[in-house]
């Protein structure tokens, strides 16, 4: 489609006005990334209903009166100073007319003290509006030049038009505001006063039919005569005086020397009737007269309430003009469009010109309803979408409903409408959401059994492809096209596009009273559970409660999609928020795409409110594959018989008796892999070098490498490190000074390597917690990296990646490989770490490989594909520990972090790898620590127990711990020296019930 350009656009001041409004036109008050909190876990969705409400018959209910605030004196700005003395009282109502009238025409010819010094704060049309209210208590004398009669049928006598002859311009010409008007054609209830352009002088365009009057003018008076029938026809009250007709002036040049380029209509002109004003060539000769007589029409309604006139005169200069100038606008665009559809008369093809706004209010569907930003801008003339969408829900009447309760109760448009609308027994609110909803399909409403989920989400109205098309070219100054067409489907109000994966989106909006937001989430391709398609569950829910707020998803697919769910503008099903606030969607996936559709429902009566009352609203969309329920027969673990030294802690003791340099005599973390072959490999971090002396002590020279492995083949061990054998260094050397690498729990891939995470850690001075001291030791987390080996060459990675580490939390404490899990997933368990009270946190990958996996993340609600949203699960764990399959359910193995070196290690089971984890039973109490333990030594701890399933079966397990010193010290008495024995792990065979 050629975009389409319009030169100009009708305006009116006019008496049925309430104060200008100042609409807030700047940038979009939205919140990027909103601080919001998780929406609360969802409950059942709510029933189906009907979108809007069936209206019931027209009743009009009972309904306070407004009182349109005239007390706002009026105010054009600096520049203007004849209403300005007014207003001081230095000029009386005559004076103000007659000063008035003559600056309208020709600012030079009034007083020089009373000329305008510069522009209007406000269009120039809107001072005239003004004088022309006055008018009606001026002496006749005062008001002749606004305000004459004009009955004279008899013709205008001669002149010399210098153009060739019309039937309407033989007689002399007529002056109104400064024009010369040498033609004058009656037609029916109207008199056109215009001219005809000749050389320079500026007029309609001489081409005429057979009798020679302008073809223009002949437009004019037939778009006249249809509206004028059709209004009446549709239930709008009008005076007719048979000898006073309304006049159309066509020919009005400047007012106050601003230049005038669009109509308007002044309350009080000519034959003391509303009188239509244009510029002397207007164009759009079949679609401006329509629109404007509309304007005369409304007029009529304000004419007959118990407003007076001199309060009408104060409330037309005030503030409040644009609180009911939105809705003359928006329903004069409606009215002209009823004009065309009534009977299609359209000689010169402007049918389609009513609707030259929809793609300025569509752009900005944010802004409020009834927001107005000065005479002849165009958003209010896109609002007829609102008055067009209330006839098509309730019936043809309702528009005439609201000017009803205009007249008869001073009610402002909002007030109005509301008033309407509950007198179809109908909630403005539901009406709201089925209009925006209504104008983002552009399409008819979708057909269904009752009540009918998609009802008033639509428009009957054949014209709503010419909308789109509207809006598909509409172009903004910057150069953008906001409403253009998309991936979902064709040209729609502005909005928000989200892909959204298997994660979540902190977002939020903001909203004048109103107004709607329209965000379409996008399911994207392979993301989700495969079980299920690639399917999530999509929750979206607001921060906090918003009573003032409205909202829905709709759930469709993009146009041409493939599949069977409904493509748009076709909505496959409505969604509405649970009790908790929340959408829930079970079935997102790729092709669905899920908009939600907000709308704020606290209407503002005054304009002025409206305009720059932006509320934000933040909002959480988190799509997560759902969490696994597997049923089973829990059982509390509780210990019927432990049995302590149990193998293999002997026959490490041996091996460090004899080390040689450079094996193995201590270390911790003590995690096991079975390797293919059958041997046991031993995962350690810190670990002390052989050979100790003769007498059992280890020598202070003994070295300390940050990680280890030590294979075990039946009874024979065998240690690997980095480096050589000569200068043996850490399996994973550190990345840079005062950095190093302890070890998680480790696996073999289904492709037959050795993976095992480690974590980065790093000196530091201050651990960040506020009081300027390295509480832990002087260390703290830095990131979480997977290493891969081959296991012909164990010594040495083949690779190493970097794995999620943006949360802090340091992965690996323990792993479940897929082949254990019982669904496929890898399980990789964590801590967020803590003094006490550490905090469980759950990961998973689908597959074997933790290189190259997608990982997911726990959360209460699901699993999110983003690390930072995962949540805590477990309290009081330690940062290893171990989960296992055990008899149809999982057991949990960890030391109590409850409290300060607890000796206690405690059992959990769950039907599910990832929790919930319950069934506490206290499993053994560690006999080291402290200084009443075994060794009667304040220095001495034990920590981060788990169990190894390479060791167990049945109901016994074999359990290890680490047993450690905090003594630092480096000579012959420091407890690493003295007593090599107590840096190595323990373990128990613990047999359950």
């Amino acid at each position: 489609m050629p975009r389409r350009h319009r030169k100009r656009h009708p305006l009116l001041v006019f008496a049925s006005v309430a104060v200008m409004a100042v609409a807030t036109t700047g940038s979009i008050p939205t919140v990027e990334q909103a601080a919001a909190e998780p929406p609360p876990a969802a409950t059942a969705a709510a029933p189906e209903r009907p979108g809007v409400p069936d209206p019931k018959p027209y009743d009009p209910v009972p309904v306070a009166d407004g009182r349109i605030d005239a007390s706002a004196k009026p105010d054009f700005g600096p520049a203007e100073k004849i209403a300005a003395a007014y207003e001081r009282g230095e000029l009386s109502d005559d004076d103000l007319v007659r000063y008035g009238t003559s600056a309208v025409a020709d600012p030079a010819s009034v007083p020089a003290g009373l000329r305008p010094t510069g522009d209007l704060d406000v269009d120039a049309a809107h001072f005239a509006q003004y004088i022309a209210a006055h008018a009606v208590g001026a002496s006749e004398e005062a008001r002749a030049g606004i305000a004459p009669t004009l009955t004279d049928r008899s013709g205008t006598g001669g002149g010399d038009l210098g153009v060739a002859a019309s039937p309407d311009c033989g007689g002399a010409s007529y002056e109104y505001l400064g024009a010369n008007l040498k033609c004058r054609f009656y037609s029916g209830e109207f008199v056109l006063l215009y001219n005809i352009a000749s050389g320079s002088s500026p007029g309609v365009p001489p081409a005429a039919g057979a009798n020679g009057r302008p073809l223009a003018i002949v437009n004019m008076a037939n778009a006249l005569s249809v509206a004028f029938d059709e209004y009446r026809a549709m239930g709008y009250p009008i005076t007719v005086k048979d000898d006073k007709p309304f006049a159309v002036v066509v020919g009005i040049e400047s007012i106050l020397g601003q230049p005038m380029d669009a109509p308007f209509v002044l309350p009080f002109g000519i034959n003391q009737q509303p009188t239509m004003l244009m510029p002397p060539d207007p164009g759009q000769y079949d679609y401006l007269p329509r629109h404007e007589l509309f304007h005369v029409f409304q007029y009529q309604f304000w004419d007959k309430s118990d407003v007076t006139w001199d309060y009408l005169w104060d409330f037309v200069g005030g503030e409040e003009f644009g609180s009911m100038n939105w809705w003359q606008e928006a329903t004069a665009e409606w009215a002209t469009h009823q004009t065309y559809k009534r009977v299609p008369f359209d000689p010169l093809g402007q049918a389609d010109d009513y609707a030259h706004g929809v793609g300025t209010f569509l752009s900005r569907p944010y802004a409020a309803i009834n927001e107005w930003d000065g005479l002849g801008n165009t958003r209010p003339y896109g609002a007829f979408l609102f008055p067009l969408y209330l006839t098509e829900r309730t019936g043809a009447a309702f528009v005439r409903n609201t000017w009803e309760n205009v007249r008869d109760h001073d009610h402002l448009p909002i007030e109005a409408i509301r008033a309407a609308a509950s007198s179809y027994g109908l909630s403005l609110d539901d009406l709201l959401v089925g209009f925006a909803v209504a104008n983002y399909r552009l399409s008819g409403e979708q057909s269904g059994p009752p009540p009918n989920p998609h009802a008033g989400f639509g428009y009957a109205d054949s014209d709503r492809s010419m909308w789109r098309d509207e809006l598909e070219t509409f172009q903004k100054p910057d150069g953008s096209y906001p409403t253009e067409g998309d991936s979902l489907g064709g040209a729609r109000p502005w909005r928000t596009h989200e892909n959204l994966k298997v994660n979540d989106q902190a977002f939020g909006f903001g909203l004048a009273p109103g107004g709607a937001q329209y965000y379409d989430f996008a399911a994207q391709k392979n993301y989700g559970d495969p079980n299920c398609g690639y399917c999530g569950t999509l929750t979206i829910g607001p921060n906090g409660s918003h009573p003032d707020l409205s909202y829905i998803g709709l759930v469709w697919a993009p146009t041409g999609a493939s599949g069977t769910l409904a493509k748009y503008p076709n909505a496959a099903r409505i969604v509405y928020p649970n009790a908790d606030g929340v959408l829930r969607v079970t079935d997102f996936a790729w092709p669905m795409v899920v908009t939600l559709v907000a709308v704020r429902t606290d209407l503002k009566i005054h304009s002025s409110d409206a305009g720059g009352d932006f509320r934000t609203y933040p909002f959480k969309a988190e799509n997560l594959i759902a969490l696994s329920n597997r049923s089973c027969s829990l059982r509390t673990p509780e210990p019927a018989y432990v049995e302590v030294n149990a193998a293999p802690e002997t026959a490490f003791n041996d091996y460090a008796m004899t080390a040689a340099f450079p094996e193995w005599t201590g270390g911790d973390s003590t995690y096991s892999v079975k390797l293919p072959d059958g041997r046991i490999l031993w995962i350690f971090s810190d670990t002390f070098l052989g050979p100790l002396k003769s007498d059992g002590t280890r020598p202070i020279t003994a070295q300390l490498i940050n990680s280890t492995f030590v294979i075990q083949n039946g009874t024979r061990f065998t240690t690997v490190t980095g480096g050589s054998k000569s200068s043996p260094t850490a399996i994973m050397p550190p990345s840079q000074a005062l950095h190093w690498f302890w070890a998680g729990d480790g696996m073999i891939t289904g492709s037959g390597k050795l993976q095992v995470v480690y974590q980065e850690y790093k000196k530091v001075s201050d651990d960040g917690d506020g009081d300027g001291y390295p509480d832990n030791w002087g260390f703290a987390f830095n990131r979480n990296v997977v290493a891969t080996f081959n296991l012909a060459n164990l010594s040495s990675p083949e690779s190493v990646k970097a794995l999620p580490s943006a949360s802090g939390v340091a992965w690996a404490s323990a792993l479940m490989p897929s082949s254990r899990s019982g669904d496929g997933y890898t399980y990789v368990y964590g801590v967020n770490d803590a003094k006490i009270n550490k905090k469980m946190r759950i990961a998973r990958v689908r597959g074997s490989d933790l290189a190259s996996g997608r990982w997911q993340f726990w959360t209460p609600r699901g699993w999110t594909e983003r690390e930072t949203a995962g949540e805590d699960s477990l309290n009081g764990i330690a940062n290893e520990y171990s989960v296992s399959p055990w008899s149809g359910q999982f057991l949990l193995i960890s030391q109590d972090s409850t409290e300060a070196f607890s000796g206690w290690i405690n059992g959990y089971t769950s039907c599910n790898p990832a929790g919930p984890f319950g069934r506490r039973s206290s499993v053994y109490r560690m006999p080291e620590p402290g200084p009443y333990g075994s060794y009667w030594d304040g220095d001495i701890i034990a920590y981060n127990a788990h169990a190894h399933p390479e060791l167990s079966s049945g109901n016994t397990w074999v359990i290890s711990y680490n047993v450690n010193s905090m003594d630092t010290g480096v000579h012959d008495g420091a407890d690493h020296y003295r007593d090599p024995s107590i840096y190595r792990p323990r373990f128990i065979k613990v047999t359950f019930v």
